[in-house]
């Protein structure tokens, strides 16, 4: 018991010495778990696919969990929202859910053959911080998240399209977005 414990404050000053050295900037994660920022993703990808397959029932179950994520677009964001068009399109749903009171934030973007669109957010010191990437459609997207200094957080590929990390700093952090296909691509962005 005392070896753990001298093993566990062994360790934890390392960590500690490591934040006071700069030599940990951030901490990212590339876990196979599923946060609740690619579920919102895939159910706007989803929600996307069934409105042009006019698959109302696709559609509401995509909406609800949007809706029980409390997600919303991203303050700032000036593109067209399809979620109220969406709404109108689905079957009435049963009685409205109670989810978090600030829920992820998404914005969707078109993006041309090699080209990338780009915007900043601010995180905050000590919070969890996710990003998620979705679209329909099978062009090679990538994220990419860089931090105020221009250091690389996070880059995801196609494979997976997600960023998690926690900021040791409360700062302005650059998202990018980069379609690496041939052709236009459609894209849905959550930050949570």
């Amino acid at each position: 018991m005392i070896a753990a414990r001298a093993v566990l404050t062994a360790q934890s000053l390392i960590a500690v010495g490591a934040l006071f050295v700069g030599a940990i900037p951030s901490v990212a994660t590339a876990t196979g778990e599923t946060g609740l920022d690619e579920r919102v993703a895939a159910a706007l990808a989803t929600a996307q696919e069934a409105e042009q397959a006019a698959d109302r029932a696709a559609l509401a179950a995509a909406l609800r969990i949007i809706e029980r994520a409390g997600a919303h677009p991203l303050d700032g964001w000036t593109g067209a929202d399809p979620v109220p068009g969406w709404r109108t399109l689905a079957p009435p749903a049963g009685p409205p859910l109670r989810g978090s009171p600030l829920g992820p934030g998404y914005r969707s973007g078109r993006i041309g053959a090699g080209q990338s669109d780009s915007f900043q957010q601010v995180f905050l010191s000590g919070r969890k911080a996710s990003i998620a990437l979705s679209s329909v459609g099978t062009e090679p997207l990538s994220l990419r998240v860089v931090d105020a200094s221009r250091k690389p957080v996070c880059v995801a590929d196609t494979q997976r399209r997600a960023c998690r990390w926690v900021p040791i700093f409360t700062q302005r952090y650059l998202i990018e977005v980069r379609n690496g296909g041939q052709s236009q691509a459609n894209y849905f962005l959550v930050v949570d």
